[in-house]
């Protein structure tokens, strides 16, 4: 077994097709197919099978790419590591964030961060909660960031967490509407609006509803989008309200389209984490560029 066998491993457990494998490798297809007959052979197993000329992974194969992909992502991380010792400025981060957070929590942060280490590559992927717990048990990302709110199997027994800021959720109606006159308000004022909010199965609504009783929740007259830029441009055409992070509508408010009410009986706040595997070696990178995010202020 081999380095090369498992990268061809990999890329066809991937795409299913040694004509793709082939050409994302750079070599021929034989070679494609000689290193992966090699490799089930040191593995006394079959890791693929054909059915109907389609290519399917073997429940062998299943398990065996996950210890695949942990062991080229240890030889990519010592690789970096090196190199990051030999010059602190050299490096490559790759992470993921929720929405939210992605697009209007981390530019700041990203830009702090590249003032002391311009030279170092930053790639964010911007995914809803539960594919970024994918990629991040699959060791495709090195740390996520989003919600406290996010629940995933043993996030206790294999990873750390830890929040470093706290969000503030807040109720936004457009500068038209009636709310505006006011400072503050009751809650049981926004029983007789129209509250817009993501759907249910999102995890900012699920934040926002626990915090309510079963009878606020059936007199409220909601309206669902799932994209925050669209919310706001339903507030703005007064088609509601909404109880949004006040980060995303920082510039809106500033312009005066938007005002803040506060709500005179509840408070939304909720942290924002960074989670990574506790096996995981942050690089030197990774490590400065988490502490970057302690820094952060709004």
């Amino acid at each position: 077994m081999n380095l090369q066998q498992l990268k061809a491993f990999v890329v066809l457990s991937e795409c299913l097709s040694v004509t793709e494998t082939a050409e994302r490798l750079f070599c021929t297809q034989p070679s494609v197919s000689i290193k992966i007959k090699n490799l089930e052979q040191s593995l006394d197993t079959v890791l693929f099978e054909r059915i109907n000329n389609r290519l399917f992974l073997t429940e062998q194969g299943k398990i065996f790419r996950q210890y695949a992909l942990k062991i080229l992502q240890l030889l990519e991380t010592a690789q970096e590591h090196i190199h990051q010792y030999d010059d602190p400025s050299y490096g490559k981060i790759t992470f993921g964030a929720s929405h939210f957070v992605g697009a209007y929590l981390l530019p700041k942060v990203i830009a702090r961060y590249k003032q002391i280490a311009p030279n170092v590559e930053i790639r964010m992927d911007i995914l809803p909660s539960q594919q970024l717990i994918q990629r991040l048990e699959n060791h495709e990302l090195e740390f996520v960031i989003m919600s406290d709110q996010v629940c995933f199997e043993n996030k206790e027994k294999e990873y750390i967490s830890e929040s470093f800021f706290d969000d503030e959720m807040v109720l936004i109606a457009s500068s038209t509407h009636p709310f505006s006159q006011y400072d503050n308000v009751d809650f049981n004022a926004i029983l007789e609006e129209t509250l817009i909010i993501k759907p249910s199965q999102s995890e900012t609504s699920k934040f926002l509803l626990k915090h309510l009783d079963e009878s606020a929740i059936k007199k409220l007259k909601i309206l669902e989008i799932n994209n925050l830029e669209g919310i706001k441009h339903c507030i703005l055409n007064q088609l509601g309200i909404a109880i949004i992070s006040k980060l995303a509508v920082e510039q809106e408010l500033k312009r005066g389209e938007l005002k803040e009410i506060k709500l005179s009986s509840h408070q939304f706040i909720r942290g924002i984490n960074y989670i990574h595997h506790k096996s995981r070696i942050l690089s030197p990178a990774t490590h400065n560029f988490l502490q970057t995010l302690f820094q952060l202020k709004y």
